[in-house]
């Protein structure tokens, strides 16, 4: 593969899992104290597809003289800015390893979960796909029997009949609607997979689910914890620890937040009123306690053990997604198929007999 095409390669946003293998991959080298440049090289014919591009370009712009950090940079078009500010932050306190492990963590909860959605999805949106084929047949081909057998036995239209009657007719117009909502969960469902969009939290289609923003909230505070505790371990300034942690959490209000709260103390101000200042909810009330402790001995301490229950935390709440929203979503379905059919199907048909059945 020439360079030139290997850069094209690169260029193109990869994968969450993509993502994953890749951040195991440069573990890995970093744990054994290989050079970076030679095992992505090793990586990157072993790799398929985009992502084998990725390490290719990574390990020829680290040949070339530049950090990692530089060469993520590069290849932003690719990887998301969440990849690059851990690993500016991991370079920080010379614990690259522990840094990206505690990324895998967050992407692994993150792509398991997608799955448990997109599992409690596919048979709902089967069901409602038929459901919506037949409700058409009912409607442009049933419904009209309704109306000649009315015809036929002399009897006034009903109120129900005449609507359904109109739905049928415009049935032209409103048929495709469907498809293309289908169309639309399809491609917001593939975005919600690409890693340049995980800043987002997977866009907004993942989080109209329930549990799905709480979990993501949690991990991101569980890897601000991990974070702040290893940069401050590593004697890095409290604001700046404060700014690099949350950066690397790819949430935007923990970031505005962080700033804000890194600010304040810049101008001197003790932590606990320069939290005072911060007033948007983007920090626990666990976190607002801890980063209020002037003391970073103990603040790694409580750091380092703040991180665990908000990852049990985030896992509970993936484990209840997958329980309960497979049945949640087919009773939603199964309950609006039965009132739509009860409306289209059985009101005309028992407003006949109805009338039949009268003087």
């Amino acid at each position: 593969m020439s360079e030139g095409n290997t850069a094209a390669g690169g260029a193109r946003p990869v994968t969450i899992d993509q993502l994953t293998a890749l951040n195991d991959e440069i573990v890995a080298l970093v744990r054994a104290g290989s050079p970076l440049e030679r095992g992505l090289i090793n990586a990157g014919e072993d790799l398929p597809g985009r992502l084998g591009s990725v390490a290719q370009v990574l390990a020829k712009r680290m040949g070339r003289g530049e950090d990692l950090g530089s060469a993520l940079e590069a290849e932003k078009q690719a990887v998301p800015p969440l990849y690059r500010a851990i690993v500016e932050a991991g370079s920080r306190t010379g614990d690259l390893a522990s840094a990206l492990q505690g990324l895998t963590r967050y992407l692994r909860g993150y792509s398991e979960t997608r799955a448990a959605i997109g599992l409690a999805l596919w048979y709902p949106l089967l069901v409602v796909t038929l459901a919506y084929v037949l409700f058409i047949g009912v409607v442009t081909q049933v419904v009209p029997r309704f109306r000649e057998a009315f015809e036929m036995f002399d009897l006034p239209s009903t109120e129900a009949l005449r609507v359904v009657e109109r739905v049928g007719e415009l049935a032209k117009y409103w048929w495709p609607v469907w498809p293309i909502m289908l169309c639309l969960i399809a491609f917001a469902w593939w975005r919600s997979g690409r890693a340049v969009q995980f800043n987002q939290g997977g866009g907004t289609f993942l989080s109209y689910f329930p549990w799905m923003r709480p979990m993501l909230r949690d991990h991101q505070s569980a890897g601000f914890a991990e974070m702040l505790a290893l940069l401050l371990e590593n004697k890095v300034a409290y604001p700046e620890a404060v700014t690099l942690a949350a950066d690397a959490t790819g949430s935007k209000a923990l970031i505005d937040d962080a700033r804000a709260f890194s600010k304040n103390l810049e101008q001197g101000r003790p932590a606990a009123e320069a939290l005072r200042g911060v007033s948007s909810p983007a920090f626990s009330p666990l976190l607002r306690w801890i980063l209020a402790n002037d003391q970073q001995g103990s603040i790694v301490d409580a750091l380092r053990n703040l991180a665990p229950m908000y990852r049990r935390r985030a896992a509970f709440r993936a484990e209840k997604l997958r329980l309960f929203l497979p049945s949640i979503v087919m009773i939603l379905v199964g309950s609006s198929a039965t009132l739509l059919y009860a409306l289209t199907l059985f009101l005309p048909l028992t407003s006949m007999l109805e009338r039949l059945s009268g003087p």
